[in-house]
Order: structure tokens, then sequence, then C-alpha cells
């Protein structure tokens, strides 16, 4: 299968070894030059638009320290790769620290408002 991200199209082999290749396999796609966009149509607007970003990557059982892997996810790997009961996945890498998105726009009364979204971007990625 392929991820396409505004004309940058990486096909599964090339992301597999791009992962294998990769000293940090867990990783914000923003930094990768893959930015995450969403439009604010929500609020009444098509011109507004911000990254969010994306973890991506393989969590591997013999994890590095800035894969800052929890407990769990360490014990997870470890069963999983001694096979003592089957079918354990592999940990993900996911959002680890993420903040707030502030928007302040004017409403149908033009009226000033700030809305602000807590736990919208993502900030680091992490193994859990």
């Amino acid at each position: 299968y392929q991820i396409t991200a505004y004309n940058h199209t990486i096909t599964y082999a090339e992301r597999r070894r791009k992962q294998y290749n990769d000293a940090q396999r867990c990783y914000r796609i923003v930094e990768k030059k893959l930015p995450f966009r969403i439009a604010f149509s929500v609020i009444g607007t098509e011109e507004w638009k911000t990254e969010f970003h994306l973890c991506i990557g393989v969590c591997f059982h013999f994890f590095l320290k800035s894969l800052k892997p929890s407990n769990h996810a360490t014990i997870q790997s470890i069963v999983r790769a001694v096979g003592v009961v089957p079918g354990i996945p592999e940990p993900c890498c996911v959002p680890e620290k993420m903040s707030s998105l502030s928007i302040l726009f004017l409403d149908e009364n033009r009226n000033v408002v700030l809305k602000v979204y807590p736990n919208m971007t993502v900030d680091t990625c992490a193994c859990r």
C-alpha cells in the first residue's frame, strides 16, 4: 500500500526500508516533511489550515532510549519476541506529549471568539 501526503508518495517497501535504516524509528511525521493538515470548515472557513503532526514508525523489541518506551510496551515487546503468548502485537508509535490549539476568529455576529482545543497537536512520539 502507499501513503500519500502533498504529492509525496511512499511505497510500503520504501517505508519499511526507511524505518529499518532510521535510528529513531518512532517519530513525528512533520520532522520528515510530511505534514498532516486539516481545513477548519467546521467553523465556516476553508482558508485556515494547521498542522497537527502524525506519529509514524515501528517499535521493535530492542528499544532505544530515544523511543521512550513505557514499561508496558517493553514487557509487551518481550512477550511478543519470546512467543509466550501468541497474537501479541508490537507496541505502537503514538503521541506522547500533545499541546493545545488556540483559534481566534469572528463569529457570525462579528464577536471575537477564542476557542482552545486541548491535545490537538502532537509534540513528541513514543512507543507504547
